[in-house]
């Protein structure tokens, strides 16, 4: 093959592996995101619940 062919295919690659990498990072750092905020949200409305009366 051409060297200017190899080139290309490396870029290609190397692009492809960190825009791969980026997608995966996001959609793990939003899942985490989303996780946290309905732990959270499950905290908030235990803490806001009255104690039955007696």
């Amino acid at each position: 093959m051409e060297p200017r062919v190899l080139k290309l295919v490396e870029m290609v690659l190397v692009f492809g592996g960190v825009l791969g990498f980026a997608v995966w990072q996001l959609v793990s750092v939003r899942r985490e995101l989303r996780r946290d905020r309905e732990k959270q949200a499950a905290r908030d409305a235990t803490a806001h619940q009255r104690p039955p009366a007696e």
